[in-house]
């Protein structure tokens, strides 16, 4: 239906919905325990890194051509998609065998497909469709608000599911809750396993309940490709799509410069967030603390919004990349002194690093892609972050290797662990001035003229 065709209540309607599936789909109780619960379950270390890639792989393959079919056969029916996929992957470890069994892996592999699936799916497309929802109702330049209240929402709920996913996983606090109750209530351990994977499949049918409420808003664009009926479309499409939506990218070097920016920033933040917990062991934080950590990194997510917001209104796009670059540069020197306790400060800033990120790329970009290729830009940015953090992952693990190689033999094995830990830490700043200075320089060479990054958008 054309944007001209819903009426305002409907238009309203996508923009509340919009901020309840970021909400709900973010709200996974299971995320404090995720490594140990897939352990727990009976999986071992290798087959959860072999998951790990099948997941990463998943959505980058699907990524883009999610976008690009977002832009042809509408974005509800890829947002759909993506809560289908939640349902079904928390629904797989729900039922899952817990210990030894041959279905467990298979079973678990499944889950990470179709997890995959679904962030590849709702990357883009949801928020597609909250801009078009908004530009219809001739309010643009609201975008950065809806962006800051979205953002402290989910952050407010991923702090409470946080805390709750973590209570939900131990045996004690649960069966002494039950107990004060009545004291023939027990749960068994198996049942407690899979009990955060049940709280987050109940919040999956609000998601998908959310996601029917959505009202799609046909695109309309100069392509002739787009211009087809239904009936004439073809399995191509995504992919010529694709290119068109890449050549115009391409040809927006403002943009490009955006994602090129979002990558340098996202990839290093993301990589430490991967190993804040092993940091938060090596700085002498008592495990138990670990949930309220990331509990209390989310709440930092709802300052992140209004700083975002204003550096987004008030200053230049050049600015804010430098500024968030400093603030970031600042975290990763002050983790490398491991300082005990306090350390965890310095953890903020690359914590505080994905939301702002996100927040400011996807502010611009929306203001300057055209609708008609709206989703499929969006996915080009998802599909760099995850390249950027698969490279970053990739040169992290190489590095570890080599410094075991020099360490080994000189550096006790009881402490082996930690100075290699320590030492590929240090090696991030370098890593990341690195990046800081391609940016510039592609910046500097693409961008013509300057003031397009100079000047407030």
């Amino acid at each position: 239906m054309t944007a001209s065709k819903l009426s305002t209540a409907q238009l309203e309607r996508n923009l509340r919905s919009f901020i309840i599936f970021r909400l709900f789909y973010s709200a996974r109780f299971y995320y404090p325990v995720f490594t140990v619960l897939f352990l727990d379950y009976g999986l071992t270390l290798e087959q959860f890194a072999i998951l790990n890639i099948v997941w990463a792989l998943t959505i980058v393959l699907a990524e883009v051509p999610s976008g690009a079919l977002a832009d042809i056969v509408g974005r509800k029916r890829l947002v759909v998609f993506a809560a289908i996929m939640m349902v079904l992957e928390l629904s797989l470890i729900v039922f899952s065998p817990i210990g030894a069994s041959s279905l467990l892996f298979p079973l678990f592999l499944a889950n990470r497909i179709c997890s995959g699936l679904s962030e590849a799916a709702a990357s883009g497309a949801d928020e597609a469709l909250a801009y078009d929802s908004l530009k219809a109702l001739g309010r643009e330049d609201d975008w950065s608000r809806i962006l800051q209240r979205t953002t402290q929402v989910v952050s407010i709920g991923f702090f409470i599911t946080m805390i709750l996913g973590a209570f939900a996983y131990d045996p004690n606090i649960v069966n002494g809750l039950l107990a004060a109750i009545d004291s023939q209530w027990q749960l068994s351990n198996n049942l407690i396993i899979r009990l955060p994977v049940i709280l987050t499949l109940i919040t999956s049918f609000i998601v998908l309940v959310t996601a029917l409420g959505f009202h799609d808003i046909d695109v309309e664009g100069d392509e002739s490709s787009d211009s087809q009926k239904p009936s004439e479309k073809s399995l191509l499409d995504p992919f010529r799509k694709i290119v068109v939506a890449g050549k115009w990218t391409i040809n927006h070097r403002f943009v490009l410069f955006v994602i090129l920016a979002a990558l340098a920033l996202d990839s290093v933040g993301r990589q430490f967030v991967v190993l804040a917990s092993e940091y938060y062991r090596v700085i002498d934080i008592p495990v138990s603390w670990f949930g309220f950590i990331g509990a209390g990194m989310s709440l930092v997510g709802i300052v992140n919004a209004i700083f975002s917001r204003y550096l987004v209104t008030n200053h230049s796009p050049l600015f804010n990349f430098l500024t968030l670059s400093s603030l970031l540069m600042a975290g990763l020197i002050g983790l490398g002194f491991a300082i005990p306790y306090y350390g965890v400060i310095f953890a903020v800033g690359a914590f505080a690093m994905m939301g702002m990120v996100q927040f400011q790329s996807s502010y611009y970009i929306n203001k300057e892609v055209d609708s008609v290729h709206r989703a499929t830009v969006l996915s080009f940015k998802g599909l760099a972050l995850n390249l950027g953090l698969g490279f970053a992952s990739l040169l992290y693990t190489g590095y570890v290797a080599l410094l075991r190689t020099q360490q080994e033999g000189i550096v006790p094995e009881a402490e082996l662990r930690d100075v290699i830990f320590l030492d590929a830490l240090r090696g991030f700043p370098i890593y990341f001035l690195g990046l800081f200075l391609i940016v510039l320089l592609l910046g500097r060479a693409l961008i013509k003229p300057l003031s397009a990054v100079l000047s407030k958008r």
